[in-house]
């Protein structure tokens, strides 16, 4: 009977993870185009154009939003997420019927969590830091994803390798495990 209720708990709690990776990629997926770059503003042309139309201002100004609301999107579904997470593990620490092997497990969880979330947030300052407007960080068991909004011509190579440099000194997250996705 414990086997089952503890296979159910962790069977939550992997759930709640593969819903937070699943988001991320759909977004990912969702912002990019077929070769990888973000287009917002060919998503939002439907119809001919004159440069000085009101109506052409208004759309590079909501281009400018929806960038910056994917990146406040994106950081406000990863702390959702998050807290669903503890909340879950925090139950299975007040179950009276957990034992003690998985409360210890959920405590270490929770910090791990913790953990996590205040490497994101060192990296997502650092790498602003270093001259780029926005960022955002999502550290998984297996590495780290980055997505960073750059200019169009890309990141250089000395830019990819300050953004690893930061995640190899803030997490101890090796080199191949880092994903970087660049936002245009």
């Amino acid at each position: 009977m414990k086997k089952a209720k503890i296979f159910g708990k962790r069977m939550v709690i992997l759930s709640v993870l593969i819903v937070a990776l699943s988001a991320a990629v759909y977004l990912n997926w969702r912002y990019s185009g077929a070769n990888g770059e973000l287009n917002l503003t060919s998503a939002l042309s439907g119809t001919q154009k004159y440069l000085g139309d009101a109506q052409y201002v208004n759309q590079a100004m909501t281009s400018a939003k929806l960038e910056t609301d994917f990146f406040s999107k994106t950081r406000t579904e990863r702390e959702a997420t998050r807290k669903k997470s503890v909340e879950t593990l925090k139950e299975i620490l007040n179950d009276v019927k957990s034992g003690d092997t998985v409360k210890a497990d959920a405590t270490k969880q929770i910090t791990q969590l913790t953990k996590n979330s205040e490497s994101e947030v060192a990296i997502e300052s650092l790498i602003k830091a270093k001259g780029f407007s926005d960022c955002v960080a999502i550290i998984t068991d297996g590495g780290i994803s980055v997505a960073v909004k750059t200019a169009k011509e890309g990141l250089l190579a000395s830019e990819t390798m300050q953004i690893q440099d930061i995640i190899t000194s803030t997490s101890k997250i090796s080199v191949e495990n880092i994903k970087i996705i660049e936002v245009k």
